[in-house]
């Protein structure tokens, strides 16, 4: 009988908001998550899995028993086996040690979440790879191994690894990635088409298959967790993936989130991109004026005597704070 896997992406759970995001955070994110639970039910699917970053903060004293226990709750909701790839906010100094040691995490996996690392139980056709300190064309062709010596007919990978479409890589020097190349040539089968959804980038990218069609089907259809005030998080659609064993494809399933205007504080961020273009403004007028004391206070006091705007004032009083505190 052909399986259904239900792969949910970066949940993020924190108890206090992110910066741009109302009090509500948590709860919606908990909403999110118990509507997952309906349709792992509603579908008859044979595992969830979380696909890495499901805690936010990597200080495990940021996260409280309660929110422990919501998660825990929904771990036991689904109706089937729940497995958790390790990401990169799941550890500590990208440690994967850690997880066992201090982390919520490994709470999770006492509480009964499975660990997906290597092949999964219940000889389901499900693969995980963890969030990797150094990626290389090396550390991808270690980590599938046992996907390669193990392999039966059609079978989904779940990784937590900064995958991109060919063509929307990240240009800045320093940029953290993986190449898609990497992961295509060790999972190379002509007899079938396995899956490779990807978690940790937030930003959807859908479904894709390389231009050669070889390979395996990559997807990811963004995060879970709306923390991050971007542009495409404003008006996407939030929902999971459902990969099918015997199609050998992915499906998109939407959730019932609440819209944007909802869920992040869009006043005050407008407010404070008006005041940080202003500020710029000053800050390069600032260049040929003189003042007597390169100072906190005198850079304060330039503004105030200058009559600039309040909101503007305050924005460079808390950014020349932090720059002081460094």
């Amino acid at each position: 009988m052909a399986r259904e896997i239900l792969i949910v992406n970066d949940i993020h759970a924190r108890r206090q908001p992110p910066s741009r995001c109302t009090e509500t955070y948590w709860p919606d994110l908990r909403d999110l998550l118990w509507q997952t639970v309906r349709v792992a039910a509603d579908r008859q699917v044979a595992a969830v899995v979380w696909a890495g970053d499901v805690f936010d903060h990597k200080n495990p004293r940021l996260t409280d028993h309660g929110l422990m226990q919501d998660l825990i709750g929904v771990a036991h909701g689904y109706p089937c086996p729940v497995y958790a790839v390790p990401g990169n906010h799941d550890m500590q100094h990208d440690r994967i040690e850690s997880i066992t040691d201090t982390q919520p995490l490994g709470v999770l996996f006492q509480a009964g979440v499975k660990r997906l690392e290597c092949w999964a139980e219940d000889r389901l056709p499900l693969y995980g790879v963890p969030w990797q300190q150094e990626w290389s064309a090396e550390s991808v062709k270690a980590a599938l191994a046992d996907w390669q010596a193990g392999l039966f007919g059609t079978s989904l990978v779940v990784t937590h690894a900064p995958i991109y479409p060919p063509g929307q890589e990240p240009r800045y020097e320093g940029a953290e990635y993986t190449p898609w190349e990497w992961w295509a040539d060790q999972m190379q089968d002509g007899g079938f088409r396995h899956g490779l959804a990807y978690g940790h980038i937030h930003e959807p990218h859908g479904g894709w298959i390389t231009g050669d069609g070889c390979g395996p089907l990559f997807c990811n259809y963004g995060a879970l967790s709306r923390g991050s005030l971007d542009e495409y998080n404003i008006e996407r659609q939030v929902g999971v993936s459902i990969w099918h064993e015997d199609e050998e494809d992915f499906e998109f399933v939407p959730l019932k989130a609440r819209p944007a205007s909802e869920v992040f504080r869009l006043e005050r961020h407008a407010a404070e991109v008006t005041a940080r273009k202003s500020l710029d403004g000053f800050l390069d007028g600032v260049q040929s004026a003189t003042l007597s004391v390169l100072s906190v206070e005198a850079v304060m006091r330039h503004l105030r005597e200058s009559g600039t705007e309040p909101a503007v004032v305050a924005l460079a009083e808390e950014l020349l704070a932090q720059q002081a505190a460094r």
